[in-house]
């Protein structure tokens, strides 16, 4: 009895024990802030697949720069970029961190800005035409449909109260279809949070099935809330984040206070880390790579030609390229080299207006086969500014064996 008594003692203090300090861990917040998964279950097959790219994913990005550290690649650049180095700011009065899980410039890009013309046109903050017409927030881009599978974060900007979501429909190009699919729910897939003081930002175009917050959960700021996805009045994967303070659209990169014309303003909201790595980028070779024959720009853009490796006897070797940004006058070059580094193919082209986004593609057949080796394509972009002439370019390589 004695040795049953101080076993029933001992169960009781580990309880009382183990119960303080699951009291403490809530009550002083000593564990990280998790919202419950959305109810809708993707099937098992596509979470595989989700989770073998999400572990992948990183190893490909490090082969990526170890292969452009090497010199296998042409080192990627886009012009132009505002340069905040020495620039001070007033206080954000909504610091806001980055609301998609991605490196800037990198791997993902801001394709549209807030349209900053009050009248019929549409023109960007940066005094360029990267917007549409009454466009009311940022989009913040991936390169192709192919990346859906990858599960990329959404993350809340700011932290804040969720005031509403919408989840359930299709991730699916509103040029299939159509404007009246989706009126009403331009946004698709999405989630409205209130940040206090007349503030709220909107996150739009979700993956169906991602949401993963619910109406009056408290977030904070860089907690998951979604997935990038196609769902509602969107052509390309992306977040689209709009900002209000009392009911009128804040641009992020000008703030409340405005600045100089063309130039970021004197308290942006972005907080300043993030204001280094979303810089205004233009013109973006964002998108390249090699197909077997002459692609689509819907194939391209659902990443079907991304493989950088063919066979000698494929009949065509093409190499193309995505670029967004593109201004009057713009010059384009893209070539084509083989494993010797001769000149297999060139294309030139002068731009004669505003261009958010293009393709373009250069190619050559053969009728015995190709030397194995490593290939490489280049798309250039050359642009006449005030302060002399910027140039943009990207690179991809392709094996053939």
């Amino acid at each position: 009895m004695p040795l049953l008594r101080l076993l029933i003692i001992y169960v009781v203090a580990v309880v009382i024990v183990a119960s303080a300090a699951i009291w403490a861990i809530f009550k002083f917040d000593l564990l990280p802030f998790q919202k419950a998964a959305s109810v809708e279950t993707p099937q098992s097959a596509i979470r595989q697949i989700t989770l073998k790219k999400q572990e992948t994913a990183p190893r490909k990005a490090q082969a990526a720069a170890q292969r452009q550290a090497e010199g296998q690649v042409p080192q990627f650049s886009a012009l132009p970029a505002h340069d905040i180095t020495g620039r001070s700011f007033q206080i954000s009065p909504l610091p806001l961190s980055l609301p998609l899980d991605c490196q800037p410039g990198i791997d993902c890009w801001v394709f549209n800005f807030v349209d900053a013309d009050p009248g019929k046109g549409h023109a960007d903050f940066a005094c360029g035409r990267m917007s549409y017409d009454n466009h009311k927030g940022t989009d913040i881009a991936v390169s192709d449909t192919g990346r859906l599978f990858e599960m990329i974060p959404i993350r809340a900007a700011a932290a804040g109260t969720v005031l509403g979501v919408r989840d359930g429909m299709e991730d699916i190009s509103i040029q299939r279809i159509g404007r009246a699919a989706v009126k009403g729910k331009e946004c698709g897939n999405g989630v409205r949070i209130d940040h206090g003081g007349g503030w709220h930002t909107q996150y739009c175009h979700m993956k169906r099935g991602s949401v993963s917050v619910k109406s009056g959960d408290l977030v904070r700021s860089g907690d998951q809330i979604g997935a990038v996805g196609l769902s509602g009045f969107t052509e390309f994967p992306h977040v689209h984040m709009t900002v209000e303070k009392s009911g009128k659209v804040v641009d992020p990169f000008v703030g409340l206070s405005g600045g100089d014309k063309c130039e970021i303003g004197r308290a942006p909201l972005w907080r300043r880390d993030v204001l280094e790595k979303l810089r205004y980028l233009s013109a973006i070779p964002y998108h390249v790579g090699f197909a077997d024959q002459l692609p689509k720009a819907d194939e391209i853009r659902a990443g079907a030609f991304n493989a950088n490796t063919l066979s000698a006897t494929s009949a065509s070797l093409v190499f193309w390229a995505e670029i967004a940004g593109l201004r009057p006058d713009d010059a384009i070059s893209i070539r084509f080299f083989g494993p010797d580094g001769a000149l297999l193919a060139k294309k030139e082209e002068k731009i004669n207006k505003h261009r958010i986004r293009i393709w373009r593609a250069i190619g050559k057949k053969s009728k015995n086969g190709w030397a194995p080796g490593a290939y490489r394509g280049e798309v250039t972009i050359l642009r006449q500014t005030p302060a002399g002439p910027r140039e943009a370019r990207r690179g991809a390589r392709l094996d053939v064996f």
